[in-house]
Formats: structure tokens, sequence, C-alpha cells
């Protein structure tokens, strides 16, 4: 009998293992396509190395750069003015070498994707109720492609720079990390860093007993007409440990009496199927961690489909 390639395998699990874990889909940011009016008297300073495209250093662009702590979801929840619906963060390195390098991609494959012509290496998106949204992106190498003649424009002492030359409501402000999204919501972005309006507490309380460092991913979710999910809030990360095996946690706030029902039943037996259960209860949260391979804890994800 022929056995499957590895790579084949791989795949197969991690089709089935997105299909019934909650909000792992690819990263959409909520761009829309109005047209910007440009400033041509700010263009940037920049060297060309193509015909389209020129190289920016950060150190080129004027004005304050963002600084800020970017090491899981929560730093990027408190960048993000309130009202947030769903949000993800990815670490694209801690990808590598796992079947969800495929999902989410690595550094090279984001860099082409927002044709950045530098690396990315951690990715953060949130989105709100009205279909708007952001993204923040790690550089490490401080530099990224732009049209020639980028327009650009102040605010609140950040220079705000066209991605598209007012083709497309895409802009970006550069630090650690940058911003990318609409210009609405990019300096709705900057009010929350200046002082000058506050990001949102609303996963505080399923945030606290989560433990974000060291995710592949994390994704926090709040139930709304067009998210379904058993629970008024829900948070999921996963972490691969020293012996290749995974961990996956699972939080849910005020959850539905099915999830507690599904996890006792499945708990039950879960040492038969090679899965390691740990469930704690705390007042109205329920936290679900299964440790096992990848290919087992896509397979209790399918058992438990909550």
């Amino acid at each position: 009998m022929k056995r499957k390639d590895p790579a084949t395998k791989n795949q197969k699990y991690l089709a089935i293992f997105l299909a019934v874990t909650m909000f792992l889909s690819v990263f959409m940011i909520y761009f829309t396509a109005m047209v910007n009016n440009k400033n041509d008297d700010n263009d940037v300073p920049a060297s060309e190395t193509g015909e389209n495209f020129m190289t920016v250093s950060f150190s080129q662009i004027q004005g304050k750069h963002v600084q800020h702590d970017f090491n899981s979801i929560i730093d990027g929840l408190e960048m993000s003015p309130e009202g947030v619906t769903n949000a993800r963060y990815v670490d694209l390195q801690k990808t590598e070498g796992t079947p969800l390098e495929s999902v989410f991609g690595n550094s090279q494959t984001i860099n082409v994707s927002f044709s950045y012509g530098a690396d990315v290496t951690k990715r953060y998106g949130a989105s709100y109720a009205d279909g708007s949204g952001f993204e923040l992106h790690q550089i490490p190498e401080q530099k990224m492609n732009m049209p020639l003649n980028t327009s650009a424009m102040p605010y609140e002492g950040y220079t705000l720079l066209d991605r598209t030359n007012g083709t497309y409501n895409i802009w970006n402000v550069v630090g650690s990390p940058s911003i990318i999204g609409p210009i609405q919501t990019v300096t709705e972005v900057i009010n929350v860093l200046e002082g000058n309006a506050t990001s949102g507490s609303e996963y505080d309380q399923i945030l606290s007993q989560a433990d974000p460092e060291g995710s592949i991913y994390q994704d926090v979710v709040t139930k709304t007409n067009s998210t379904d999910i058993p629970a008024e809030q829900y948070y999921t990360d996963l972490k691969k440990l020293d012996d290749g095996s995974y961990v996956q946690t699972s939080i849910y706030l005020n959850p539905e009496p099915e999830v507690n029902e599904k996890i006792n039943a499945y708990q039950a037996n879960s040492s038969e199927r090679g899965v390691a259960y740990n469930v704690t209860t705390l007042g109205n949260i329920t936290k679900l961690e299964i440790s096992s391979d990848f290919e087992s804890l896509y397979n209790e994800s399918a058992l438990l489909s909550i």
C-alpha cells in the first residue's frame, strides 16, 4: 500500500482542523476602493529601485514613528480603537515548519502580498461591526517599497503614506509595528497611541485567563449577528511545544450549555485518543486546554466542533 506523502497528510489534517476551529480564516483588510485626494507637496524622498516603486528606509520618514510592544494579541488590542468584534495576531516566524505555514504564509509571502520589499514577521488584524478594520505589521528591516512620488499627509506629528497614490484608500504609518489600513481607521489608531482616544477593554475579562505569549496565533471574537459562536466571547491560541507536540487553548465567556456538555463528554475518555485535557471553570468562564500531536489535535477539534 502506497503511503501518503507527509506534506499531503498535513494539508489534509489542516483542512479539517481549520474547518472546525473557529475564526482561522485568512486575514482580510477592510480597505474600500475609494479614491483619495493626494497631497503632491509632501512626497517622501527615497532612492528609486524600479520603474514603479522606490525603497524607503523608515529613517527617511519625517515625524513620529510608532513604538509599541508587539508580542501578542493583547499588545494589538492596546493599539486598537474600541469596538473590535474580532482580532487575530500571528507570529509568522513560529508558523514556519508547521502545517499552519500554508494558511498564514511566512514572512516572505506576506512581504509579497503587501509589496513591502521586506519581510513581515508578526501580523495583527482587527475588524469592526461596520466592516472597517486595519492591520499592524512588524518589519524588522525598517524599510519598505512604495510607489514613486508617494503622497504623504501629516497627522498628529506622524506621516501617513499613501500606498497606492490615490487609487485605493490604503495608507501606512511606519514604526514598530507599522499601521496599514483606510485613512479613517489609521488616524483612529494614532489617536489611541497619542492618548486622544481609548482602546477598547471588551476582552479584558476573557484575556485575564489567557497566556498568549509564545503562541503561533491568537484569536478573539465577540458574538454578533455575523459571528456564530456558542458563547458571548471566545478566545483561542495555539502553541508548539519543545517536544514537537501542540497545545490549543480555548476560553469561553458565558458559554452555551452545549460547550461544557461536550467538553465533559469527550474529556472522560480522551486518553484513549492520545489527547490530554485540562479544563478550568471560573465563574462564567470555561477554559479548555488540549495537548497532543497535530493530527490528534485536529481529530479532537472535529469531535468537539464547538
